[in-house]
């Protein structure tokens, strides 16, 4: 598999987990639970931030030759 590729299925994983993460503070948000709703709130920006350097990485994989064995 190309760095690329591996990278573009890394992206879609992420996303489907954002989507999870999202689903499971909707569920929270409706109850006295700040705790939790707090530490899935942060998971999410942490989630999201890695999402944006992935995408970075991915953009600049474009460009990448891999050396051959």
């Amino acid at each position: 598999m190309s760095l690329h590729a591996d990278l573009a299925s890394m992206q879609s994983t992420l996303d489907q987990v954002l989507a999870r993460v999202d689903e499971a503070a909707s569920v929270v948000r409706v109850t006295d639970r700040d705790d939790l709703l707090g530490d899935l709130y942060e998971v999410e920006r942490n989630l999201q931030a890695a999402q944006r350097r992935l995408r970075r990485a991915l953009e600049a994989a474009e460009h990448f030759v891999e050396p051959r064995a």
